[in-house]
Order: C-alpha cells, then structure tokens, then sequence
C-alpha cells in the first residue's frame, strides 16, 4: 500500500509482509502520524512500538466480530448502547442496555453480528492542523491568518 494521504494516530493497518518485529496478520497502530515512510508503529497490546514500512501493510477497518472488552455496541432495534465486559473464544459477554455495571448475557458472534453493530471510537485529544489547512477551510489568504490561543 502506498502511503495514505489522511491518516492519524491510533489509525489500525493489518501486516501482510512480516518484519523482524511484526508477523503477517498482525493488527497495528500508529504510534505518530508524521511524514515519515516509516512510522512507528505500536504492537497490539501497546507494549512496545517499531518502525514499517506502509508498503507492508494493508488498512485494517475494525468490525463488529473484532469487539473486545470495554467496546460499545449498539443495539440495531432499541438504539441502546452495550460494554463488552468479557471475551472468549466464541462468545462475548455484554452489560445491560445502558447500564455498564451489570451483565446482561452471553452472544456468539453471530448473534452479535445479527443484533448489535459497533460503536465507532470517538477520538478525543489534540487535533493537529496546519496553517495552510486552516486558511483552506475558512478560505482566506494564509499570510493574512492570525490564530489566538483563547
């Protein structure tokens, strides 16, 4: 894969031609969205971070079956928002509607599938924007921008 044109930190890429550090079919994270072609990357239990290049990777979009703990999913008939509390092998468990302290039952993943969808992760934190993107947006003259911190 080339290297993306809009990319973030925490964006997710699957391996598909293993390095030194990451194996075929690993899920990982970007460290650092910089202009290297060669970022960082974190392994997926954030343990430790190497550098690859993107022409090794492929985007990784995650999808329901990938839920893991502490991920909200929501109920296609009633709007409820559910915690992944717990994840085995062929099942997950999830809190009740609404309500994260108390389980409410166990779900394949086929019936995950059938009945929930996943809750895109909000990204909260800095947003990084260049002067040049500012001025675009707003459609002014980038020499004639002046940004006030309060």
């Amino acid at each position: 894969m080339q290297k993306p044109k809009n990319f973030k930190e925490g964006d997710q890429f699957r391996v598909i031609e293993g390095s030194d550090y990451f194996s075929v079919g690993d899920i990982i994270s970007l460290k650092k969205a910089d202009d290297s072609n060669y970022p960082y990357f974190w392994n997926v239990d954030k343990s430790n971070f190497w550098s690859i290049s993107f022409s090794k990777l492929e985007p990784y979009a995650k999808t329901i079956r990938d839920a893991q703990v502490d991920d909200i999913v929501i109920g296609k008939i009633n709007g409820f928002e559910y915690m992944v509390l717990e994840r085995g092998q062929r099942t997950v468990l999830l809190s009740y509607g609404n309500n994260f302290k108390n389980s409410m039952g166990d779900y394949t993943f086929d019936r995950l599938e059938e009945y929930f969808t996943l809750k895109a992760d909000p990204k909260v934190g800095e947003t990084l924007l260049t002067m040049d993107q500012i001025a675009e947006k707003f459609g002014i003259d980038v020499s004639k921008l002046k940004i006030a911190k309060d």
